[in-house]
């Protein structure tokens, strides 16, 4: 039977989060010392951030701009804006007036 990983909470912010976010980053493991054992933590590095512009292409960009004109054809501007702040003035879950 496969076991469950156990998970143990950590304050961000906390000596051991800090650690934990420094030990990501380079791969140097951690040792954690108890006071009644040391324990040595190899925490897996963090992927890469990809690069949310590689492919980003502005002419594109300005052409989907561009094709909202054609998406809102008809519609009245000042009822669009009026029943959109209607609407957001309405109490939701996640998110009183």
């Amino acid at each position: 039977m496969p076991t469950v990983p156990k998970t143990v909470t950590v304050p961000p912010d906390s000596e051991l989060g800090l650690m934990l976010k420094a030990a990501q980053a380079s791969g140097e493991p951690i040792v954690v010392d108890t006071g009644e054992g040391r324990y040595t933590l190899v925490v897996a590095l963090a992927e890469p951030s990809r690069d949310v512009f590689a492919g980003y292409d502005p002419q594109a960009a300005i052409a989907g701009l561009r094709a909202l004109d054609d998406a809102l054809a008809g519609v009245d501007r000042e009822e669009l804006l009026t029943d959109l702040r209607a609407q957001r003035a309405q109490d939701s879950v996640g998110r009183p007036a």
